[in-house]
């Protein structure tokens, strides 16, 4: 009985020890983000003395909104205004300072790739921003839901390393290791929770520990909805109930499902956007998968798959409309279904369908997308429309 008294006495001792470590481990971590990837006081002062413009001059309540008109600083300026407009400060009592720094040091986490870096994580709080208020639906949802939607967009992607969850898994990354399924995702999600930890970042410290256990669910439920995976398990379950009147989306599991369409439709969006938008963004994303192609044929010796071959790149426009077929009419016609102030989105889908299946007949090159001089579809006058003849519609039926 006394040896095993020791040897339990000694294994708690090693434990404590490991746990101890780990601790501190955390605690250097945290230091070194606090340094390196946090806002500095320069930062910070720049912003604080900037106006911040309303959300008509930025036109970030539009559904047709393109960035390009935003410098980097303006994006965080835009980021602060949907807080404002959203009421979030006020309701969740967020320090005015701390939230320029956060919203500062969740720039600064994302990495410096072709396509899934802040300009995106932006883009698509930006496209939610919109749902929640030209769409209605932050009359819809609470407010801990509409914080959790947003924070979760913004964050949706930081630190992304411009290769998908496949790669992650093909070259046995720590974070396969770490992860059982949604490599990147996870990782999304746990990486937000560090930075927001880190002193002078937390802007949730208003919340009482119900509410932050509730937030956090809340925004992990939306990061890692958008791991196209997931959607795939849950786009019947969806399409049904929108197509259903009856839909009580008040019934947590639809309230769930609802939420986790949106944040996909918000990161899919720039299929819905203006031809220019869509046409740049397209090429972008594609210039990140033909890299990650380039350095699976390095690493593994194999031919990459058909949408990451750099050799199919004149392939493009056919890319795009099946991606069109494949994933997004399906989404884009539900969610009008839900909520037909979503129409916009569905008619910037169709738009783009015709203009990529007009250079796919064409046989346009990737280098020649850029010049092409295809007759665009118009889709500002259908969208002025399709809303202005629904003035009594808001936020989700049933």
């Amino acid at each position: 009985a006394f040896t095993l008294f020791c040897g339990l006495g000694i294994y708690n001792v090693i434990n404590f020890d490991r746990l101890l470590k780990a601790n501190n481990a955390q605690k250097v971590v945290l230091e070194i983000l606090s340094y390196h990837a946090s806002a500095s006081k320069d930062e910070v002062s720049i912003i604080e003395r900037k106006e911040i413009p309303s959300s008509m001059s930025l036109n970030i309540a539009s559904y047709e909104f393109a960035d390009h008109t935003l410098d980097r600083d303006q994006t965080v300026l835009a980021t602060i205004r949907m807080f404002l407009d959203l009421d979030l400060v006020n309701k969740f009592r967020i320090d005015f300072q701390t939230l320029i720094r956060w919203s500062i040091t969740v720039r600064k986490n994302y990495r410096d790739v072709m396509y899934h870096n802040w300009r995106h994580g932006f883009n698509v709080a930006q496209m939610m921003f919109a749902m929640l208020t030209s769409g209605g639906m932050s009359q819809q949802f609470t407010d801990l839901e509409t914080l959790a939607l947003l924070v979760g967009s913004l964050c949706h992607d930081i630190d992304h390393r411009g290769t998908t969850n496949q790669f992650q898994k093909l070259s046995d990354s720590p974070l396969a290791n770490l992860y059982s399924t949604s490599f990147m995702e996870y990782h999304h999600f746990n990486h937000f929770l560090t930075i927001s930890q880190v002193d002078g970042n937390n802007i949730f410290k208003s919340l009482n520990e119900e509410e932050y256990s509730q937030f956090l669910e809340l925004t992990k439920t939306t990061i890692l909805a958008t791991d196209l995976a997931l959607y795939f398990k849950h786009k019947g379950n969806f399409s049904k109930l929108a197509s259903d009147p009856s839909t009580n989306w008040e019934v947590e599991d639809n309230r769930i499902l609802l939420r986790s369409m949106m944040i996909t439709g918000c990161d899919l969006s720039a299929i819905t956007k203006p031809w220019e938008v869509q046409r740049m963004v397209a090429e972008k994303i594609a210039s990140e998968f033909f890299n990650q192609g380039d350095i699976e044929r390095d690493m593994f010796g194999h031919t990459p798959m058909y949408m990451m071959d750099r050799s199919k790149r004149d392939e493009l426009p056919k890319m795009q409309v099946d991606f069109i077929d494949n994933i997004c009419m399906e989404l884009y016609e539900s969610l009008e279904k839900a909520n037909p102030l979503f129409r916009p989105l569905l008619d910037g889908c169709l738009s783009n369908r015709r203009n990529w299946s007009n250079l796919c007949e064409r046989r346009t090159s990737f280098a020649d997308i850029s010049s092409a001089n295809i007759t665009l579809t118009s889709i500002n006058t259908t969208r002025v429309s399709s809303l202005s003849k629904q003035p009594e519609e808001s936020g989700v039926e049933g």
